[in-house]
């Protein structure tokens, strides 16, 4: 038995030895076009040698120094360039390592925000089921898929949660057209609390951990927007995977025109080469901290930290002069013709989505139904695809009884050639599994 842990006791891990854009190679000299970026966070490719050489650089200067105590210029500057991506009044930022201390942190400054305008009682979250915030225990019990929060119930906060926005899985029977039922409840959610003790609301634009790229109508988050405002509840945006040019646009929620009170990011922050997230705030809030002369009771030991920062300018620099944004848009657009195109004839095939570099395939048996949950049809056809050179994620939703699907969000700096090549791939897969079963 090996030394390290391995999440998984019954899976084989290769050992990967290097990288190289969008492909992983392993010890054995065998590629794998990385068709997860990674966990969602290796937006630019492996093996981005400008990165490493500012890693090396910033290390050389300065490694770190306590925000305590201490500013950088890298965090200064960083916090410059994402107030002139972000939404017109959010102006500020926070950098903490990634994406579950960036909903710790969204979390306690709601609470905090309330309590500094004297709104004591304001202390829940509402969040969605089917979503996902990240593994620490307040980012856990916003998280809403019961089984990776069961094992940790007695932990966890009691917030609520409220139907996703999931067309294709309506359990509020919108049959595959949104009739905003599901943003509705929050407005009951938040009633049924007690809006003088509901402070915020978080959601994801895109849905990707916990649905296979699902994206909400154009009239769903500014319902959602009207209801946060009418009840004095903060809307947080979580766009740890979405933000960062994966959609086609710099952070997901401007496809829909509405602005969040806090944008969480992380994963392409840094491209994967350092750990880096955050959140960016409106400007209301930041002022009441001004106006009380108040201090955020709350602190990481990286938080702000130089290299990761530099690393954050760098990727930002990086994505300005390659037009990445701009390539995830079209080349998005692209792969979700490419998959309709050439898997739609496939009978387990029943839906096929996408946003930007996100796409999601609905898995489904020979009767339209759902496989039993016990195949693990979606996982099966995930190792099919890794065994021919492609890493996918493959799900199979067993908290709702079933119900199994494909994700695809490689690297943004995928060209058309290497989209087909990994639609080829699953596209075989998925010919095996009708043939065998």
């Amino acid at each position: 038995m090996p030394s390290l842990f391995f999440r998984d006791p019954q899976q084989e891990y290769p050992v990967i030895a290097r990288g190289e854009g969008i492909h992983l190679i392993d010890e054995q000299g065998r590629r794998y076009i990385d068709g997860t970026s990674g966990a969602g966070n290796v937006t630019l490719g492996h093996g981005r040698e400008r990165i490493a050489d500012v890693l090396r650089q910033q290390g050389s200067e300065l490694a770190y120094c306590f925000s305590a105590f201490f500013t950088n210029r890298p965090a200064l500057e960083l916090a410059e360039r994402l107030a002139a991506l972000a939404p017109p009044d959010l102006n500020h930022a926070y950098f903490v390592s990634g994406g579950s201390e960036a909903i710790e942190t969204a979390i306690k400054l709601a609470r905090q925000y309330h309590l500094l305008r004297g709104k004591q009682g304001k202390h829940q979250v509402i969040s969605r089921w089917r979503s996902y915030h990240g593994a620490s225990l307040a980012a856990m019990s916003a998280t809403g898929l019961p089984s990776m929060r069961s094992p940790f119930e007695p932990l966890l906060a009691d917030f609520p949660h409220i139907a996703p926005c999931y067309p294709y899985r309506c359990e509020l029977g919108c049959e595959g057209v949104c009739h905003l039922a599901c943003a509705q409840q929050l407005e009951q959610a938040i009633l049924d609390a007690g809006a003088d003790n509901v402070a915020a609301f978080v959601a994801e634009p895109v849905v990707v951990a916990g649905m296979a790229a699902v994206a909400p109508p154009p009239e769903y988050f500014a319902e959602i927007r009207r209801i946060c405002d009418t009840h004095d509840v903060l809307f947080i945006a979580d766009e740890v995977i979405t933000g960062y040019g994966r959609t086609g646009r710099h952070f997901a929620m401007e496809h829909w025109d509405v602005d969040a009170d806090i944008i969480l990011f992380g994963k392409g922050a840094s491209s994967g080469y350092a750990p880096l997230g955050g959140i960016v705030i409106h400007d209301r809030i930041v002022e009441a901290f001004a106006r009380e002369q108040a201090f955020f009771a709350h602190i990481f030991t990286y938080v702000n930290n130089p290299m990761a920062a530099r690393v954050g300018l760098e990727v930002l620099d990086i994505m300005a002069e390659e037009g990445t944004v701009t390539q995830a848009r079209d080349t998005g657009a692209y792969a979700l013709q490419q998959a309709r195109g050439l898997l739609s004839r496939h009978s387990c095939v029943s839906e096929i989505r996408g946003s930007g570099l996100l796409l999601g395939i609905e898995l489904v048996g020979p009767d339209g139904a759902v496989f039993a949950p016990e195949q693990h049809v979606g996982q099966k056809v995930a190792k099919m695809c890794l065994q021919r050179g492609l890493v996918v994620a493959g799900v199979t939703a067993t908290d709702w009884g079933g119900g199994d699907d494909l994700r695809f969000y490689p690297p943004l700096i995928i060209t058309p050639a290497e989209v087909d090549e990994a639609l080829d791939i699953i596209d075989d897969a998925l010919t095996h599994l009708e043939a065998t079963g």
